[in-house]
């Protein structure tokens, strides 16, 4: 049973780290691709967590812990583990650092770049859509309503967003067509896309 909590908890962490770095729409073309490069991460962690519970579960200085919550370290030390650089080195002007953080940050990249591929294809025809069947003013009414009924955005990043909100309507340089997919991307995404 503990495996399986190390396992959750490492597994947990990751899918919050996705969720954090990605917006997905629900409608994707390529949904098994996504969901096996998403979910596939996943379960890698996990299992890699269950692997370093297996090996170093028995460390004399965590028996003491009740074996849930030694769990619970282990899923989460291992992402700090796999973190862990003995040296870092400077090529070309780039600090590459050396050790198992490198090696995962390489995997990590090849996956991130497949589910971002996924992920822009998605939110391309998604805006594209929005922005199609709408004005600007319909976009930039329902822009600034997403700002303002946002509750998970500071007071002071509601205003830096109703300020550039109104930059981008108020740009004489920017056609009404890229307005409306940078409005619609906002609606969309929460991103703010600069003109």
């Amino acid at each position: 049973m503990e495996y399986l909590v190390t396992g959750t908890t490492a597994a947990l962490l990751t899918l919050f780290d996705l969720d954090r770095t990605f917006y997905v729409p629900s409608r994707v073309q390529r949904k098994v691709a996504l969901y096996s490069w998403w979910v596939g991460f996943i379960l890698i962690n996990g299992a890699l967590a269950v692997l370093l519970y297996s090996i170093l579960g028995n460390i004399e200085a965590l028996n003491s812990l009740n074996i849930y919550l030694k769990a619970v370290v282990f899923g989460i030390g291992y992402l700090a583990l796999i973190r862990l650089k003995f040296a870092t080195f400077n090529f070309q002007g780039n600090a590459v650092p050396f050790g198992i953080e490198a090696f995962y940050e390489a995997g990590k990249g090849f996956i991130f770049r497949r589910i971002n591929s996924i992920a822009i294809q998605a939110r391309r025809e998604e805006t594209n859509e929005l922005a199609k069947n709408s004005t600007v003013k319909e976009l930039a009414s329902e822009a600034k309503f997403s700002i303002e009924a946002d509750a998970l955005i500071s007071t002071e990043d509601k205003r830096s967003r109703l300020v550039w909100l109104l930059k981008i309507l108020q740009d004489g340089t920017v056609s009404e067509e890229d307005k409306k997919i940078i409005l619609a991307n906002y609606i969309k995404s929460g991103q703010m896309m600069s003109a």
